[in-house]
Formats: structure tokens, sequence, C-alpha cells
């Protein structure tokens, strides 16, 4: 297997005719040529070793120690420390091992930011094995622009609410991209306090692209802090979430200039709220207030989570989202705005509301788990793009959720697929669809004792 080719790997004897090319003779121009070429060495390496620390990802495999002294070196060269531009963490480092050295040094590191110390048995397994990775977030604030880290309900981020009170206050200025993730490996997934990162999203006035976990302890009229407004993030992205439904809309309203929201919305069982009083029409009346910029909607609740009480008010129409192309989205989610739209025009016929339901720009359409009463609906929609409604509608998914495998759908689906299939050809759309069948003792089972029945 050949060496791969690099400067360390240039044979001693060659190196060595370079030198002596370079200093062929004693004189004066020899020695010129050789300081000339230290010097040209020296500046390549004031050039590339920045480009070293600008970024560090931790791997569960990797030891402490790498974490370790990469601190060490960007504390001791600022102009290191303002190289970092990206930190990854896949799993908190190891901390058992440490030894007394690593932990006085730790200690120091946190006690020069002026934050309080960790406590005393911090470096046994538990709760605060994230210690070192929060301090090494915070020497790498001032420069860094993109930052993921792992958080479990068994790890407390314990530096992370006192931020605010370092001297000087670390704040996280150049971050455009924070993804916070839920680290388990099976089971259940529980909820991270909000307190816990509410200082990196009120340190980050810039971020572009946000990523939460689940967040637990964010209520309604409780006197807490604010979620502070987010002028810059594009994409909002809340994945698998059993997230209350004030802090969901309360993090879309702060989002000014959104283009992206993704949401697959959990029930709550285990968390500090019941999901029995959230409403999906409440979730769909927080995206107007981002229907000028939003391009790309993705969301889906499980069956569980109630669709709420439309009201004549409540969202009956996307054609004011102007700029959105792309919409996935669950079934129930065009019931509500329908019942939304009969109360507000008094009018029932399935042909006008596919009419003034989506934006004139729409590109590609998903509906997961519909119910059989949208069939009208789809070919209400094939019908009118044959006549040019949605003339840039050029996909439409329909089928189960890749999330949420709850979907039993009727007898109706698999009889009217073929007329669908027909229907969107003739108006020059891609139609995908993916209808598991249900034997007929299965559908009368969940007739009988209840299930997401389409």
């Amino acid at each position: 297997m050949e060496r791969p080719l690099s400067l360390t790997t240039l044979p001693h004897e060659l190196v060595t005719q370079i030198g002596l090319h370079l200093c062929a003779g004693k004189g004066s121009h020899s020695q010129s040529t050789l300081s000339q070429f230290t010097q040209t060495c020296k500046l390549l390496k004031d050039i590339f070793q920045p480009m070293l620390f600008r970024s560090y990802t931790h791997y569960n495999d990797r030891p402490l120690s790498h974490l370790l002294t990469f601190l060490r070196t960007i504390i001791s060269r600022p102009d290191l420390a303002a190289a970092v531009t990206d930190l990854s963490f896949h799993y908190p480092p190891e901390v058992s091992g440490l030894t007394i050295a690593d932990q006085d040094f730790i200690n120091t590191c946190v006690s020069g930011l002026g934050l309080p110390l960790p406590p005393k048995n911090w470096h046994i397994e538990g709760p605060d094995r994230t210690i070192p990775l929060q301090t090494l977030i915070a020497y790498a604030s001032r420069s860094l622009e993109s930052l993921s880290l792992p958080v479990n309900e068994e790890w407390d981020l314990s530096l992370f609410p006192s931020f605010p009170n370092a001297v000087p206050e670390i704040t996280f200025p150049r971050l455009t991209r924070l993804a916070i993730e839920y680290y388990y490996i099976a089971g259940d997934r529980w909820g991270i306090p909000y307190h816990q990162i509410a200082p990196l999203l009120e340190a980050s006035p810039n971020l572009e692209s946000l990523s939460l976990p689940t967040l637990e302890g964010f209520w309604e009229r409780q006197g807490m802090r604010k979620i502070p407004k987010m002028k810059s993030v594009k994409a909002l992205d809340l994945g698998e979430s059993s997230s209350g439904m004030f802090f969901i809309t309360s993090m879309i309203k702060s989002c000014e200039s959104l283009q992206s929201f993704e949401l697959h919305w959990c029930t709550s069982s285990g968390y500090d709220e019941s999901h029995e009083d959230w409403s999906i029409v409440k979730i769909w009346d927080a995206l107007v207030h981002v229907r000028g910029t939003i391009r790309k909607i993705t969301f889906e609740s499980i069956s569980d989570i109630p669709l709420g009480i439309p009201t004549a008010s409540s969202v009956s129409s996307l054609s004011e989202f102007t700029d959105l192309k792309i919409l996935k989205v669950d079934g129930r989610s065009f019931e509500g705005m329908f019942q939304a739209w009969t109360l507000k025009t008094g009018n029932s016929d399935m042909d006008e509301f596919v009419a003034q339901l989506l934006p004139a720009g729409v590109q590609s359409l998903t509906i997961w788990a519909p119910s059989h009463t949208l069939i009208p609906a789809l070919f209400a929609l094939a019908r009118g793009k044959s006549a040019g409604l949605y003339e840039g509608l050029t996909a439409v998914e329909i089928g189960p959720s890749t999330g949420f495998k709850d979907w039993l759908p009727r007898p109706e689906w698999l009889s009217n697929q073929a007329g669908l299939r027909e229907e969107f050809e003739r108006a020059g759309v891609e139609l995908k669809m993916d209808i598991p069948y249900v034997p007929p003792e299965m559908l009368n089972y969940a007739l009988l004792w209840g299930g997401a029945i389409g």
C-alpha cells in the first residue's frame, strides 16, 4: 500500500538535497536564500496551523485527553482560539479517568471565566460529566459559527445558565448554526429543562439554523423568561418532539424570517404537561406569523394529539403563504382547514375549497395518513391542475408517515387508487401512492376500539 503524499513523508535524503541545493556555498547569497526559506516555512506554519483548529469533533471513542489538549492550546494561544469556527460533540467525554491535575486545570478554566466552580466531585461519572464540553464551548465562543452537542435528562448543563454572569459575558456573535440533539440508545426520551439551553439562544443573536430536542418547563403565564427574538433564523427543526404547544408556538412567532419549519409532534406521556390540551389548529395559527417568508413546512402529529376546535378565524387556506414551495403534512391539518373554511364561508363545496387552499407557487405536496374524506379533495386538485390551477405543482405523495406508522386506510383508498393515478397523470403531476392493505378484521377491531383510521 502506497504511503499518502505529504511533506512528512518526503525521504530524508531528498530533504537533505533540498537543503544542500539552497545552501550550495558558504557565501552570503546562500545564507540569505536559506534564511528566506526558513522565514517562508514559518509563514506557512502561521497560515496553516490555525486551519488545524477550525473544527473539532469529539466522537464516542475519543479519549478526554484529546479535548484537554485542544482546550489547553486555545487558552494559551488566543489566535488559535479565534480560529475555532466549528465544534461538534457526538457524546460527552468520559471523565472517570481524569487525573487530579486535569481536574484542577478544568476548575481553573471555569473560574478564569468568572463562572461558579462545578461541584467538588464533578469528575465522577454522573450529571456533571459535560463540564469539560461546556468549558471548551465557552472558550471558543467568540468566533464559533457552528455548534452541535448532545443532551440527556441525566446530564446537567450547569455552566450554561451562568454564562450571562461571566466576566466578560460569554456570547456567540458569529454562531449561525446550533444543533442540540437528544442522545439515547434505546427506550424513552425525556424532556430537557428549557432554562439549561436558554442562555445559548439568548447569547446567539445571529442564528440562522436551529435544531432543538423536546424542551420542558416553559409554560404560559408563569412569569418565566421569554424566548428571545430570533430575527435571522431561517430553519427551525424540532424533529420528533413532545415539547408543549405554548413553547412551539412561541418559538415560531419569535422567528421573523423563517423559511423552513419541521415538527413531528409526539404525545407528552411522562412530561410536564398533558398533550390532551394541545391543538393542531393552534400550530397553524402560529405559522400565519411567517406566511410571508416560509418556503417549506413539514408538520405532522401522532393521532392522540387533538385537532383542536377550528373557528371561522382559524387557518382555512394557505394562499397567503406566498413563498411556500414544499408542503409535507398529515391529513388532519387539511381536515381542520376545511372545517374552518366551511365556518368562514358557509360553503362546503370541495372544488372551491381546493381552489383556494394552496399558494399559487406550490411545487410539491405530501399528505401523510389522510382520511378517506379527503379523496374528493384529491380528485378536485387533479381537475384543478388540468384546468390551469397551481401550474408549478409537479409532485404529490400520499401514504403513511415515515415516523408515525399508525395509519389504517379504509378500502376506499385502494378502490380509488387507479382513478387518482389516471387523473394526476392527465394533469401532468407525478403521483406517488403507498396504500397498505389492511385486513377487514384488523380494520373492524380498530373501528371498535379506536385507532388512526383513514
